[in-house]
C-alpha cells in the first residue's frame, strides 16, 4: 500500500531527476539502476513535522544507492520487497516492517529489490541527541543504533502516519504537533537497540502508581502552584523519576 499518498513530492523516470528529488528531501546520494526488466519509475511522497521528515520512496526497478556522509539519523523500513544495506564490511537484509538505522557521518550503500518500497524517516541529529540527554539527565554526543534490522518502528510511526494520511487534527496546533513529534522521538529511543538503551531503561524504571497519583493530584487541586519538585515529593519519588514516568506513560511532562 502506498503511504502518504496525499503528499506527493516527485515522480521521475530519469536518474538525475530522481537523485535531485530525493537529495532535496533527505540527503546527497547516487543511484545506479541494475535491473533491466522495467524502466525507472521513482515516486516520492514526503512530509515534515519539526525535526522529523518522513517519506514513502519507490524506484520501480532494482537499484544500487550510495549515500555520502549524512548529517542526521535515518531509519529506513521496507513496506514491500527487500533492501540490503552495507556499512563497510557489514551487510544486513531487511524485509517488510524491519527498520535499519543509518548514523550521521557514516556512508552506506543500499540495494533495493525491484519491488521494494520503503518508509524513510530522517531525524535531525541535534534534536534526537538532546532528547536522549534530557531523558538520561546528562549530555549525549552520539547514539550508536544497532545495525541489525529491528521491529517496532511501524508502531512508533502509526500516530504520525495517521495524522498525515487522514484529516489534519493535530499538526495545525503547535502544542499538539510538538507532542506528536516527541512521541516519535521517545518511541525510537525506547524501542530500538542502541548503546544507551540499558541506561535509558534504568532511568525509566518507575511504577505507574506514582504517575497515576500525581495526575490525580493535578486534577483534584489545579489551583495549587505545582512544580515538578513539589509534585514528586507528594508522591514520594524523585523529580527526575517522575518526569521520566510521565513521558513514558503519558507522553508529556508533568508541567505540560
Amino acid at each position: 500500500m502506498e503511504r502518504l499518498l496525499n503528499h506527493p513530492v516527485s515522480r521521475a523516470t530519469r536518474i538525475d531527476e530522481a537523485e535531485d528529488s530525493v537529495t532535496r528531501v533527505f540527503l546527497p546520494h547516487q543511484i545506479a539502476p541494475t535491473g533491466r526488466e522495467k524502466p525507472l519509475d521513482m515516486r516520492l511522497n514526503a512530509v515534515r513535522l519539526g525535526s522529523l521528515t518522513a517519506g514513502y520512496l519507490v524506484y520501480g526497478q532494482e537499484v544500487d544507492m550510495r549515500t555520502t556522509n549524512a548529517f542526521a539519523y535515518h531509519f529506513n523500513m521496507p513496506v514491500q520487497g527487500r533492501a540490503r544495506s552495507s556499512f563497510g564490511p557489514v551487510s544486513v537484509d531487511a524485509g517488510p516492517a524491519e527498520a535499519v538505522a543509518y548514523l550521521p557521518d557514516e556512508p552506506a550503500s543500499i540495494k533495493w529489490s525491484a519491488d521494494c518500497a520503503q518508509l524513510c524517516l530522517m531525524v535531525e541529529r541535534v534534536t534526537l541527541e538532546q532528547r536522549l540527554a534530557a531523558m538520561l539527565g546528562r549530555p549525549v554526543s552520539r547514539i550508536a543504533f544497532a545495525p541489525a534490522p529491528q521491529q517496532g518502528v511501524l508502531d512508533v510511526l502509526a500516530p504520525f502516519l495517521r495524522e498525515f494520511e487522514g484529516p489534519a487534527l493535530l499538526r495545525r496546533h503547535p502544542l499538539a504537533a510538538a507532542t506528536l513529534e516527541q512521541l516519535v522521538l521517545d518511541g525510537l529511543l525506547l524501542t530500538l537497540r542502541h548503546d544507551h538503551r540499558a541506561e535509558l531503561e534504568r532511568a525509566h524504571h518507575i511504577p505507574r502508581g506514582p504517575v497515576r497519583e500525581a495526575v490525580e493530584l493535578l486534577e483534584e487541586s489545579p489551583h495549587e502552584a505545582w512544580t515538578t519538585t513539589t509534585l514528586a515529593a507528594a508522591v514520594a519519588v524523585s523529580a527526575r523519576a517522575l518526569q521520566a514516568g510521565f513521558r513514558l506513560n503519558i507522553g508529556v511532562s508533568p508541567m505540560t
